[in-house]
């Protein structure tokens, strides 16, 4: 409802009115004076209403009236001569000369303040005027943000952001039930380089009020990228060069790590361009980072192990610099033909990562130093595998095929392990070329070692295991002197090599078939540990007690009948497996045990009950096993 009065007819009818009333008055006076003599009173009028104060330019949207206070009888009421009226336009109370009123932004009114005492009634008007709506945009954003803003507008009933250019989201700073673009407070997101125009409207009633900011971005920030990843105020978590810029982004089991994989909710990512190490490693990241091979390319560590990652982009060989990457346990088939163009990488971890294949391009890695492969089914090798010369560590995957002749190659190896499905599995003829090899481990179903193996003359620890035994060994293996730790699978009825050359062996384990052991197997004076369980052994060489370093005697499982005396003369002997032979005697030497054996086991051997109390008499602080299950009984 509106009411509009001129301001000028008012002012000139108030004015009118207030001169006929003091003529008024002069007039009764006058009469009263000439009138005295006929008995009639003067009619006094009653006084005038004070409405009270005017107001001007009121800041806020409410005044408090000044009337003056109602007289005993009397009764007033406020009323909106003139002005804008809507449902935030009202009094207080109509009835309270010091009433609350409350009005619209930039509007005036005219408020008719009304007192009544009996039948007399007396006004008067006051003025009330608002400031108009002033609309506020409040840019509280961090000084490292060249592409958002953390805005605020001020609100009243309610306002909205508008937006001039494309912009990539908001995100207001509280959920409630308004939409993004009503929330007062919001971080604007935008493209880099983009001009804007951001629009905060408010609304007062039927008022509303508008303020516009105006910027252009800059390019996406290293500190957004940061903020984004909730890591820009811990520093802990990355290191700067002296430039200022990130180098290095610790994340290791961090829930943030899932960000990597959406470049495009978070572009500002790429900004992370200086990395040269990057620990994502058991973080939340279930998709390929393609801004990792887009923007990284500095990058010289990369670890993207324990994630969900599936399968790497084609485009990862990019990252031309890398030096170090760890891809283990994953669900990752196989890798791009691209991969082979790390040709910086030297260190490459891929332990149980799921592949299947490795492409051709891998033999392209010639500066690759170590290699971790192991627990992967992997066909086969790529055919030049050997290109990689740099190869010093192997820790190879189950293959399904043997080796590729190239593999020979690899003259830089010095550690090395595989296992090959493939029965027989084969070893190329040249096998001996590896000489700077000084650790091998084989498993598979090995029958032969090539002529060439003698040539392998550094090494100190050699496994063949987990085949149905070796029936063609070279005898020149007797030449590698510098073994340490020998364990193999045989199927011979004595050892083809000559065991004395051996004189640094610490650890010797034969498994399979084998029906004797070497005369001379007491040269081996270093030997701490000696292991020929079920081989089918027939007997033990009395040079055995030769053995003065051996702690550990397992021979258990074979065919033996007789324990030679000499075997008391093994000095440091303290676990002793005899379980399951043919034994009914032992020796009567086995007092001199006494200081040293704490285990002795003899389960499974048809000795009468005496012999099991002599070895209770004369080893009373060893602790004798006579019994386990599946022990044939006698």
């Amino acid at each position: 409802m509106y009411f509009f009065i001129s301001w000028t007819l008012m002012g000139k009818f108030i004015l009118i009115r207030k001169q006929v009333y003091l003529l008024f008055i002069l007039g009764l006076m006058l009469v009263g004076c000439q009138g005295t003599d006929d008995g009639n009173e003067p009619v006094i009028p009653p006084p005038p209403t004070n409405g009270g104060a005017d107001f001007f330019d009121v800041t806020d949207f409410s005044v408090t009236l000044s009337a003056d206070d109602l007289l005993a009888n009397e009764t007033g009421k406020w009323a909106i001569h003139s002005g804008l009226v809507d449902n935030k336009v009202f009094f207080s109370s109509e009835t309270n000369p010091k009433s609350v009123f409350h009005g619209l932004p930039g509007e005036q009114y005219n408020l008719l303040w009304q007192v009544r005492n009996g039948g007399k009634v007396t006004t008067d008007t006051v003025k009330v005027h608002f400031s108009p709506l002033q609309a506020e945009i409040l840019d509280d954003s961090h000084w490292y943000h060249q592409t958002r803003r953390r805005l605020y507008g001020k609100s009243y009933d309610r306002g909205k952001w508008t937006f001039e250019g494309n912009y990539h989201h908001i995100r207001p700073h509280s959920s409630n039930a308004l939409s993004d673009d009503e929330a007062e407070n919001i971080t604007f997101y935008g493209y880099e380089n983009t001009d804007y125009k951001i629009t905060w409207t408010t609304w007062y009633g039927s008022k509303s009020a508008s303020v516009t900011l105006s910027f252009t971005t800059g390019e996406y920030g290293q500190d957004e990228a940061l903020e984004d990843l909730g890591k820009v105020n811990r520093p802990y978590y990355f290191k700067r060069n002296d430039a200022g810029d990130v180098t290095e982004l610790y994340m290791n089991g961090d829930p943030y790590g899932w960000i990597f994989g959406d470049s495009v909710l978070f572009p500002a990512l790429k900004a992370l361009k200086h990395l040269t190490k990057l620990q994502l490693n058991g973080s939340s990241l279930s998709n390929i980072p393609h801004v990792i091979s887009a923007y990284y390319h500095k990058l010289q560590v990369l670890d993207m192990g324990h994630t969900r990652i599936t399968h790497l982009g084609d485009d990862f060989g990019n990252l031309t610099e890398l030096d170090t990457l760890y891809l283990n346990i994953l669900d990752i088939p196989s890798l791009p033909e691209s991969f082979g163009n790390l040709k910086s990488l030297r260190y490459l971890e891929m332990t149980k990562m799921g592949l299947t294949s490795l492409p051709e391009s891998f033999s392209n890695l010639s500066n690759l130093n170590y290699l971790s492969c192991e627990l992967n089914y992997i066909d086969k090798l790529p055919e030049a595998i050997g290109n990689l010369r740099s190869l010093e560590t192997f820790r190879g995957p189950i293959l399904t095929k043997s080796i590729p002749a190239s593999f020979s190659d690899l003259t830089n190896l010095r550690f090395c392990f595989f296992t090959v499905n493939e029965r027989p599995a084969i070893l190329p003829d040249d096998f001996g070329r590896l000489s700077k090899l000084d650790t091998l481990w084989l498993w598979g179903d090995y029958r032969a070692l090539p002529e060439s193996f003698s040539s392998l003359d550094r090494l100190r620890d050699l496994w063949v295991l987990n085949g149905s035994g070796l029936s063609s060994i070279p005898a020149s293996l007797g030449n590698l002197t510098e073994l340490r730790m020998l364990r193999l699978v045989v199927r011979v009825s004595e050892l083809p090599f000559n065991v004395s050359g051996f004189a640094n062996l610490k650890n010797f384990a034969l498994h399979g078939f084998l029906d004797y052991l070497p005369e001379n197997i007491g040269t081996l004076t270093n030997l701490e540990t000696l292991g020929v369980s079920h081989v089918k052994l027939k007997a033990i060489p009395e040079s055995i007690g030769q053995l003065k370093k051996v702690w550990s005697l397992n021979l258990s499982g074979n065919e033996i009948t007789e324990i030679p005396t000499s075997i008391a003369d093994m000095s440091s002997l303290r676990d002793l497996y005899l379980g399951r032979n043919k034994i009914t005697k032992f020796p009567r030497t086995m007092d001199r045990l006494s200081g040293t054996l704490r285990d002795l086991q003899i389960n499974g051997n048809p000795y009468p009950e005496e012999e099991l109390k002599y070895l209770r008499d004369v080893l009373p602080n060893t602790s004798i096993l006579t019994w386990l299950a599946g022990d044939n009984l006698y």
